[in-house]
């Protein structure tokens, strides 16, 4: 005769505390419209488009330059300097190239900015713009190319990945083999400047996270390049903050002679409105699951799995270095907390959705009864 152990169901539910002062962040800044240059032809081997008003420093400036020479493969396009970054080339055939450069965070009093290109073969055009409320640093989010042969009266592009933000500002520009002199911006966008078959358009805060596109309607048939490209919202003005439920429970389990386990899923907003680019880590500590005549063992806790989404006003996605699984630290008193989840510098700026999931493993020899243990999570800055 043999005799069955008896099952007894073990219910574990777990108080969490935050140990920080929850509060809401301040709402990251969306990108503006700030001022643009007209679209001007250049002379010889170089092109100078202007702004009407000097820059303000901390803004950024987007310059899209087009370059009908006989050798678009050779992209011998210079900036004014160092600070200007390129985020995309297109070429149609020979015709080309057709570019977009950023300055972020630029310095103050500037009005005149000069690209050469000494192969230049004629058609050297370019127009500037200034915009507020951009990340000053690292700003770039998304771009994309195209570009099309034969006869099109659509001039479309498309971002090669899906925006991070809903914050976002986006810029356009299309380059044309004839010279069509109007141009329809495609829904929800607005025109920056057109001239002899070049056009550029803007749109401030397009839907996130999917892939953007714009389709101009040309006055005429075409052979044409596009190019566009994204920049994310500024995050600054405020400060570190993390929201999160007071409490969570874990489904119960039922001893059967093994040990046994049951997860539930924290979610949390972590939230980096300071600017700093530091980066941020979130740490947690506990302590000891204790019940009527028992306790669990102090490494009974585990974060196995963790993932992230933009929140609304997001600026960028954390870029996570933490290997899981990670122990979550258990005692009588806390011990000194681990980094569960954190965002490399320059990365993480503003509202972040997080979800942890935590395991709770129950030994085959653990008394029956409800446990519970007290969370403590931090946020605290630095890579």
């Amino acid at each position: 005769m043999s005799l069955a152990r008896p099952r007894w169901l073990v219910a574990i539910p777990a108080l969490i505390v935050v140990a920080l002062l929850v509060h809401p962040g301040t709402a990251s800044a969306s990108p503006s419209f700030v001022e643009k240059g007209t679209v001007v032809t250049g002379s010889g081997t170089s092109v100078t488009p202007t702004l009407p008003s000097a820059t303000t420093s901390g803004d950024l400036l987007v310059a899209v330059v087009e370059d009908e020479n006989s050798n678009c493969t050779v992209d011998n396009i210079t900036a004014p300097s160092a600070y200007w970054v390129k985020a995309a080339n297109a070429c149609q055939g020979a015709v080309g190239p057709l570019q977009l450069w950023y300055y972020p965070n630029v310095s103050s009093g500037l009005t005149s900015f000069t690209f050469t290109n000494p192969p230049n073969g004629g058609n050297f055009l370019a127009q500037v713009s200034e915009w507020s409320g951009v990340a000053t640093s690292n700003p770039l989010d998304q771009t994309g190319t195209n570009s099309n042969s034969g006869g099109n009266t659509t001039l479309s592009v498309t971002t090669s990945g899906a925006l991070a933000s809903a914050a976002e500002l986006a810029v356009t520009a299309f380059e044309t083999t004839t010279g069509i002199s109007s141009f329809t911006p495609g829904s929800g966008w607005s025109g920056l400047g057109s001239s002899g078959g070049f056009d550029s358009d803007y749109r401030l805060s397009p839907p996130g996270g999917s892939a953007l596109s714009e389709s101009v309607t040309a006055g005429g048939s075409t052979w044409f390049s596009g190019v566009i490209a994204t920049f994310l919202p500024a995050c600054t003005g405020g400060s570190l903050s993390l929201e999160t439920a007071s409490s969570v429970s874990f489904p119960g389990v039922t001893l059967n002679g093994y040990n046994r386990s049951s997860q539930t899923n924290i979610i949390f907003t972590l939230n980096d409105q300071t600017g700093s680019g530091s980066g941020w880590n979130l740490n947690g500590t506990s302590t000891t699951f204790t019940g009527a005549g028992g306790e669990l063992p102090t490494t009974a806790t585990t974060i196995n799995f963790v993932s992230d989404s933009a929140a609304t006003g997001n600026c960028n996605l954390p870029t996570n270095t933490v290997t899981y699984p990670v122990t979550l630290p258990a005692g009588a008193t806390p011990p000194t907390a681990v980094r569960l989840f954190n965002a490399t510098a320059n990365t993480g700026e503003g509202p972040t959705n997080v979800t942890l999931q935590a395991t709770v493993t129950v030994p085959a020899n653990a008394r029956a009864t409800s446990y519970a243990s007290t969370w403590t999570f931090s946020l605290s800055s630095g890579p």
